[in-house]
């Protein structure tokens, strides 16, 4: 509790993958049981790593999204991730 397991271990995955230039292919997806608190942690995410929320950290919740094609750790309701494995075949 409070030692930064939702915002940390993400940024650290994403991390060893730039190291390993490999960070174009990261995907991390973090999922949160409510709106506010997917986009409570990707604004976190997004203030420690010094840019703008959509840029290497987003989020997507139900009706609205902020992400890019350079968003490498996308924060989501569960509901959403449910969603995309249903669509995506890749995923599933």
């Amino acid at each position: 509790t409070g030692c930064g397991k939702t915002t940390q271990v993400p940024q650290l995955v994403l991390d060893d993958y730039i190291l390993n230039g490999k960070g174009a292919m990261a995907n991390v997806i973090v999922t949160q049981p409510r709106r506010i608190s997917a986009i409570g942690v990707a604004e976190r995410i997004a203030s420690e790593r010094c840019e703008r929320i959509g840029e290497t950290a987003g989020y997507s919740i139900r009706l609205e999204n902020k992400r890019s094609a350079k968003t490498r750790l996308l924060l989501c309701t569960t509901g959403i991730l449910l969603r995309r494995l249903q669509i995506d075949p890749d995923l599933a």
